[in-house]
Order: C-alpha cells, then sequence, then structure tokens
C-alpha cells in the first residue's frame, strides 16, 4: 500500500500556507493547486464558495445519484449542502494526492455550484485535517489514488449490505477508491474509509503491484489560456548563475 503520511503531510502544509497566507487574505480571486490531482480553491472576499478537483466527483455527480441532476430542483439550503459536501471532499482529495505548488490569482473563474455562503479557510483546513488523520489512523489506511483494489476470493455480494456491495462491484483490480467513487457517484472520503475497513475484513485485496496494471490516465486541472503565460514561467525558472 502507498504510504500516506509524510506526502499527507507536506501536502496539507502547502496549501495551509497558501490559504492562509497574504496573497489569500481578504482576497477575490482563484488559488491554483498544481499537483496530482490538483484543483481550484475560489475564493471571495477571503471566504471560500468552492473547491473543485479532477480528483473527486462534483456536485452535479452528487447529485446524479439522488436522481435530481436539476439545480431548480433543489432547495437552497439543499443545494449549499451538496455544495458543501463537494467542496470539503474535493479539499480531502487534493490533501490525500501530490500538491506540488499554490499559486493564487486575482481573476474569477465559473465554478459549478457556488456555497450559498462562504467558509473560512481554517474551518475548510480542520476539516480537512480531521479526515486525513482518520484515514491515517485506520488499520490499513488506503492512498484514494494510487492503490488499486480486487476482491478476495472468500467475498460474496449477496451476504453486503448495499454500499460494500457496491464498492465490491467497481473493484475489478484496476480501480482505485477515486475510480470507485466517480463510478458510483458518492464522495472520495467515504469510498476511501470503507475501502480501508474492507481491506481489514478480507473483503478487498490492494493489487501487489500497481505499476503493473495499466493506470487510467490522471487528468491535470486546466489553466485558463489566459494566465499560462503568467504562471508557467514560475515554475520553470532557472537559477541565476554567478558570474565568474
Amino acid at each position: 500500500m502507498t504510504p500516506l503520511k509524510s506526502a499527507a503531510q507536506f501536502s496539507f502544509d502547502l496549501l495551509a500556507g497558501a490559504l492562509t497566507g497574504r496573497d489569500a487574505a481578504r482576497a477575490t480571486g482563484t488559488l491554483h493547486v498544481l499537483g496530482n490531482p490538483g484543483g481550484r480553491i475560489h475564493l471571495r472576499e477571503g471566504g471560500i464558495v468552492c473547491v473543485e478537483s479532477p480528483g473527486s466527483p462534483g456536485p452535479d455527480a452528487l447529485l446524479s445519484r439522488t436522481r435530481r441532476i436539476s439545480e431548480s430542483a433543489l432547495g437552497e439550503t439543499e443545494l449549499h449542502v451538496v455544495a458543501m459536501m463537494a467542496t470539503q471532499d474535493a479539499a480531502f482529495t487534493i490533501v490525500a494526492g501530490d500538491v506540488e505548488d499554490c499559486l493564487f490569482t486575482p481573476q474569477t473563474l465559473d465554478v459549478p455550484v457556488a456555497m450559498a455562503t462562504a467558509i473560512d479557510p481554517v474551518r475548510l483546513l480542520q476539516e480537512t485535517s480531521r479526515r486525513i488523520t482518520s484515514l491515517l489512523a485506520l488499520k490499513h489506511p488506503l492512498s484514494p489514488h494510487r492503490d488499486r483494489l480486487s476482491p478476495s476470493h472468500d467475498a460474496d455480494l449477496s451476504e453486503l449490505v448495499p454500499a460494500r456491495a457496491e464498492i465490491l462491484s467497481h473493484a475489478t483490480g484496476r480501480q482505485t477508491a477515486r475510480d470507485i467513487a466517480f463510478a458510483s457517484g458518492r464522495s472520495v472520503f467515504p469510498v476511501t474509509v470503507e475501502a480501508c475497513r474492507m481491506v481489514s475484513d478480507g473483503l478487498l485485496t490492494v493489487v501487489a503491484n500497481p505499476a503493473a496494471v495499466a493506470a487510467d490516465p490522471q487528468p491535470a486541472v486546466p489553466l485558463p489560456r489566459s494566465l499560462r503565460r503568467q504562471l508557467l514561467p514560475k515554475l520553470f525558472k532557472q537559477p541565476e548563475r554567478k558570474a565568474p
């Protein structure tokens, strides 16, 4: 299984520093989190209105599971709850992956579904820390992005509760907990936690050599074209040579 502790701590520290730093304080704009899977954090006057990542299902995917795809079919409170769930899950997914850098730009971008009330960055960081800590405390913590799952020989779908049966049905040996979350229209964090428990209970096994399994491509978070010229030189800046 993929070690999570040191990688998650490094990713969390980078994200926390960016969200509580000078650039993000009371700012309106977008924090681009570069990495795998990476993501975007949308700020309005210092509050977070949305977090999105290609590594976690967005509000539309969560809504489709309940067969209520149209936002007009939801009340404002219910829509806020779904947006909050997607935001918290995206933040967890980003930190559980690899964060390489965080770059803030004052440009506001369209968001899938914004929360009705912005949340304080510290509150989101606290919830993200709680989720990572809870995952690491399990007997068999898994990386939601890297550990590919396969059913054990003794697993029987008919004997499982629906949530476990659904996870098991998608565990083909090629799918990670993140992949299973997308396939089932559920948030990555609860799927990952339940998959960890199923490994402990002998219902799932982790593919011994993930490198031998053809991995699904990881989509990068695309930068708006107008920002590429501004941001990319920072990533590839060469160190200055000292004069002889």
